[in-house]
């Protein structure tokens, strides 16, 4: 007589690996949600100053930031408007000079 032997069904390892990959997907999903908003409260942009005809619109962007040194590298832009502009041109009318801290380079004159 020849007995016949009952197959054990085989366990799986899927069923306890499922949590675990749900939570890895929570924490990825979770992380790119809070940098997103995080560099959409960071990307601000100030206003100051007077909305008349003639001024020079002065626009600032940081570049990069020298930690070690604590100076920021910026770009700025500066933008005559009205009289202070040559017609149909972004050139001054007259000569500009920015205004920087003293302990970096100083001021900057633009002809």
């Amino acid at each position: 007589m020849s007995a016949v032997r009952r197959r054990e069904p085989r366990r799986t390892r899927l069923l306890p690996a499922t949590p675990a990959c749900l939570a890895v997907v929570a924490a990825v999903a979770l992380g790119t949600w809070l940098q997103f908003g995080e560099r959409q409260a960071l990307d601000s942009t100030y206003g100051a100053g007077s909305t008349a005809p003639d001024r020079v619109d002065v626009d600032a962007s940081i570049q990069c930031v020298d930690a070690a040194g604590r100076e920021p590298v910026l770009r700025v832009l500066a933008t005559p408007r009205g009289d202070l502009a040559e017609a149909g041109g972004p050139s001054p009318t007259e000569d500009l000079t920015l205004q920087t801290s003293t302990s970096t380079r100083g001021d900057l004159p633009t002809p």
